[in-house]
């Protein structure tokens, strides 16, 4: 049996968790993104300027500064004969959000005012040392600019009630109006230690709507005097690093991994040179979306127009000066082939009757594909018969996913780019635990299957018949 190359596994789950740390927010994800890019020697794009494109060449560009789009164009680039291939995933994960006003205080504590995003299990938040990152908007010289931020310490808590006080013992089902409000600091701590209050004369009105405390911290990081701040996007994250567990090393714990996870392997794989053949005329892609968990209808998420639009953007510029007939982009579009990426849910020891007896899928043996003939998911048998062709030749093993008829079931961006473009698509992703905690578990040889597989899937897709997508 061949030996399972166990340290390369570990070594890029360790580049994951460098990664994950930092990516505190979609801002932060996407910047991360930017400069993996850049030292790979892709250039930047801008969506509102001319682009100039060239076979062999490698590009970028972002949208909001929380979705990225990466692409190679193929060092031999047939317009006649073409196609996009694309893996998708997103940038954004369930977390509290800084509410636009957010002071907040009750019995003499400083609390904070959030906003749910997306489905948390939000009692995962409790007890848990929080912080806030994300992107400050403020004007300079009459000019416009942004800039992230990102304080390391541990600055706010969600305690949780101690059990005497609490009615029913057995359950907890906290309020996320009034039970979800982070400690940010105590009015009698600074009384006694002689703490002084900001002063708050003459603040401008977005000062107002925050403690100057909390704002203070801002501008010492950042340099940004708060006169000049006219907005903030901030996220709270959990300030435990990632980290390995069990007895062999063999699990991840790390925040955000839904769907951090793929949208980092994605990127690994577009970055890698064997991804990138001499003999290629398709167009590798990856396009990492804001707003999945939300429902992703956003100029950045995937149920907008930003796929479709730069796809055609692209085929035009580089067939400019290549005679082609006026169905040729359309031909593209029917030969490409989109993987959405995304994570699954592994067999949970402790609850085995939730998942279908037939479809029980784990972590460390091998890539899900999701099957939901609802729609939910947008597999179907030819793009499920693709994958396993292009799994086969890469050597990983692949697993098969549907839930229980009397379970509801997920969505993810396939169906939505799947009936946006046209594109075959299919869902597939890696097993996890714990999908929207504040803290998710992952297994340690799934990033070195799913990199794998992403590259092969490069490599080797445009060779399949492309008469199969008619089927």
């Amino acid at each position: 049996m061949k030996q399972f190359p166990i340290q390369q596994a570990r070594n890029l789950v360790n580049e994951f968790f460098e990664f994950v740390a930092k990516a505190v927010s979609p801002f932060h994800v996407t910047s991360l993104c930017k400069e993996k890019l850049t030292k790979s020697g892709f250039t930047e794009l801008n969506e509102t300027e001319n682009w100039k494109l060239e076979k062999g060449g490698k590009y970028f560009f972002t949208r909001n500064l929380t979705t990225i789009v990466a692409f190679t164009v193929g060092q031999q680039f047939d317009p006649n004969n073409t196609g996009f291939k694309i893996i998708g995933a997103h940038t954004d994960s369930p977390c509290l959000r800084l509410a636009p006003v957010s002071k907040l205080d009750s019995n003499g504590f400083l609390q904070t005012c959030v906003s749910t995003y997306g489905g948390g299990l939000w009692h995962t938040w409790f007890d848990r040392e929080l912080t806030l990152g994300g992107r400050i908007i403020f004007q300079k010289d009459n000019v416009f600019q942004s800039q992230l931020f990102h304080y390391k310490q541990p600055l706010l808590k969600i305690p949780n009630l101690a059990i005497h006080l609490t009615t029913d013992r057995n359950s907890f089902a906290p309020n996320n109006e009034s039970n979800l409000r982070p400690v940010f600091a105590q009015e009698a701590y600074q009384t006694l230690t002689g703490i002084e209050k900001p002063k708050t004369e003459g603040q401008t009105s977005f000062e107002n709507k925050h403690y100057k405390y909390l704002l203070n911290l801002i501008t010492e990081q950042t340099g940004i005097p708060t006169s000049d701040i006219l907005d903030i996007d901030l996220y709270f994250s959990d300030c435990q690093p990632p980290s390995y567990f069990g007895l062999n090393q063999e699990f991840i714990s790390a925040a955000r991994i839904d769907n951090l996870f793929s949208s980092f392997f994605a990127l690994l794989a577009i970055t890698n040179p064997e991804s990138f053949t001499e003999d290629q005329t398709f167009i590798n892609m990856i396009c990492l979306y804001d707003h999945e968990e939300v429902g992703s209808q956003s100029a950045q998420g995937a149920d907008s127009s930003l796929l479709s639009n730069n796809m055609k953007r692209i085929y035009d510029i580089l067939s400019n000066s290549t005679q082609t007939s006026t169905d040729s982009f359309y031909k593209a579009i029917q030969k490409s082939f989109l993987i959405s990426s995304d994570m699954a849910h592994s067999i949970h020891p402790n609850y085995s009757d939730k998942h279908q007896q037939n479809h029980r899928v784990k972590m460390n043996e091998g890539i899900v594909i999701k099957i939901n003939h609802n729609q939910r998911y947008a597999t179907d048998g030819v793009s499920s018969a693709i994958l396993r062709v292009v799994a086969q030749s890469a050597e990983v093993p692949i697993q098969d996913f549907i839930v229980r008829n009397d379970s509801p079931c997920g969505s993810t961006i396939g169906p939505l780019q799947a009936s946006n473009t046209g594109i075959k698509t299919i869902d597939i992703g890696a097993a996890q635990w714990g999908m929207h905690s504040i803290r998710e578990t992952a297994g340690v040889v799934d990033g070195y299957y799913l990199e794998k597989l992403f590259v092969e899937f490069y490599r080797k897709y445009e060779k399949i018949d492309h008469k199969l997508l008619g089927i």
